[in-house]
């Protein structure tokens, strides 16, 4: 059986990723950035009264879920559930 003679691939003068130790591959943004524990960016904290961190398991048969699952939508159901108990005033 005759090997088929493939291209060779031209290798790169540099190479393409860091190599070596860590000084001499490039440092990046993280490396530099002190850590001062403070978050910077992103969204900023509610306020504890506005947290909702109460849970509660609500068990239902499967013809029950799946009539709140229709009605809810896009929404999900624990978000339909919510507005549902508001529009009641069960928060009163």
């Amino acid at each position: 059986m005759a090997r088929t003679a493939l291209p060779t691939v031209p290798q790169p003068e540099k190479p393409l990723l860091p190599t070596g130790t860590k000084s001499e591959a490039a440092t990046t943004p993280q490396e530099t950035t002190p850590i001062t524990g403070k978050a910077v960016g992103g969204r900023p904290k509610k306020a504890p009264e506005e947290k909702r961190d109460y849970k509660i398991t609500l068990s239902l048969t499967q013809a029950e879920g799946e009539k709140i699952s229709s009605k809810a939508g896009l929404a999900g159901d624990a978000t339909y559930l919510y507005a549902m108990l508001k529009e009641q005033g069960a928060f009163q």
